[in-house]
């Protein structure tokens, strides 16, 4: 599947924020859209269409994903009960490759998902090698039991990773237990959701 191959400093200058935390992002010091006529557009007014489709390209970058799989997620979520909104973010969320990111095993969302598609990690003991693959509560990632896949994890140092809430880690025995469903707090505030709705909306 394609994939986005560009620079993800880019993409933090575009929206103007720093959208994964790094120390050395560059958008904390310039927080305008690459390119010569980048600084004059620091200031420049959006309609609300623009707002909505800002917000739809925040949240699609930050899982790293192409309009296409995001569009479809979001028509899942929308077919479910619930708020929409946070039944599109779950969803998001639980695709397998965000958990492998959340439990430290990739220092990116987009090396965790090479790791899945390369073959290096279990759910529930079974090799899962697609990205895309939906996790529900209850379900055990772990990294495959081979020298290669732990390597990986160790060099990455998955130990301190800030691993949300909703998932319970094991450390010495390189794995995570999903015990719930992420809430609207385990989510960066920076998400407008709700803008996505009304995008999809129109």
């Amino acid at each position: 599947m394609a994939t986005y191959r560009g620079r993800r400093s880019d993409i933090c200058r575009k929206v103007g924020y720093n959208i994964w935390g790094h120390t050395k992002c560059p958008s904390t010091k310039r927080p305008y859209p690459p390119g010569q006529h980048g600084p004059n557009k620091r200031d420049q007014r959006q309609s609300e269409y623009g707002e909505q489709l800002l917000a739809k390209q925040v949240i699609r970058r930050y899982y790293g994903m192409l309009e296409k799989q995001f569009h479809r997620t979001f028509e899942r979520a929308s077919n479910m009960h619930g708020n929409t909104g946070l039944n599109f973010l779950r969803l998001l969320e639980m695709r397998l490759q965000t958990q492998v990111y959340r439990l430290g095993y990739a220092k990116t969302i987009e090396q965790a998902r090479q790791l899945v598609s390369h073959q290096h990690v279990t759910v529930n003991g079974k090799m899962v090698d697609i990205s895309s693959y939906t996790c529900k509560v209850g379900d055990i990632i772990a990294v495959r039991d081979r020298d290669a896949s732990k390597n990986i994890a160790r060099r990455n140092h998955y130990e301190g990773a800030p691993v949300p809430v909703y998932i319970e880690p094991d450390v010495p025995g390189m794995a995570g237990k999903i015990v719930a469903l992420p809430e609207r707090e385990d989510f960066p505030k920076f998400f407008q959701e709700q803008s996505v709705v009304e995008f999809y909306a129109r």
